[in-house]
């Protein structure tokens, strides 16, 4: 290019200009040159790709092997539950199995909500008196507000734990919106 009229003098590829003749690598202005391996397509998985492991810090805290993450964005219970999915595929929200960590989420959800009362849902659901975790771990303790739970119809109530002075459960709608605490199994 003719820097004077801006005509092109003699037409050279970009990358004929950079990489020269027979040179099988790629260059992109300044950077040290990066030779691709034969067959490699930029934004594909390699054909031998096997199980992927996501690592993922926890930015919540570890008890027994699993990491606790309180979220303070109120949603809904199954908006809660996809909003821990899409932060690490096998998240779920909390099951609460003992009173050691039942006080130990309280203290989470507590500096969560910074110092303040905050509805939060649990990973629990109750139906025709019935109550599960959507995790699938064993219903073996709970701590429930008195005259709790109080269902008194078919549709499902979601679990929530009330922070005020103490922490106890309760039965709510599941459209309400509530912040939720996540957990996932920690890999190692």
């Amino acid at each position: 290019v003719d820097l004077n009229t801006g005509l092109v003098q003699e037409q050279i590829s970009e990358m004929k200009r950079r990489a020269g003749k027979g040179q099988h690598s790629f260059r992109q202005g300044t950077e040290p040159i990066l030779t691709l391996p034969v067959g490699f397509r930029q934004g594909t998985e390699p054909l031998n790709s096997g199980p992927k492991t996501q690592s993922v810090a926890c930015e919540g805290e570890v008890i027994n092997g699993k990491c606790y993450e309180f979220n303070p964005t109120k949603l809904a219970f199954k908006d809660a539950q996809a909003m821990c999915r899409a932060h690490v595929p096998n998240a779920d929200l909390a099951s609460v199995t003992s009173d050691d960590l039942h006080s130990r989420l309280v203290v989470l959800v507590t500096k969560g909500g910074m110092r303040s009362p905050v509805l939060t849902w649990l990973g629990g659901v109750v139906k025709n008196q019935q109550a599960l975790w959507v995790d699938g771990s064993e219903w073996k303790y709970s701590d429930w507000m008195p005259g709790h739970p109080n269902v008194q119809t078919d549709k499902p109530a979601c679990v929530e734990m009330f922070k005020i002075d103490q922490s106890r459960w309760t039965a709510s709608d599941c459209e309400v919106k509530r912040a939720s605490i996540c957990s996932y199994q920690i890999t190692g």
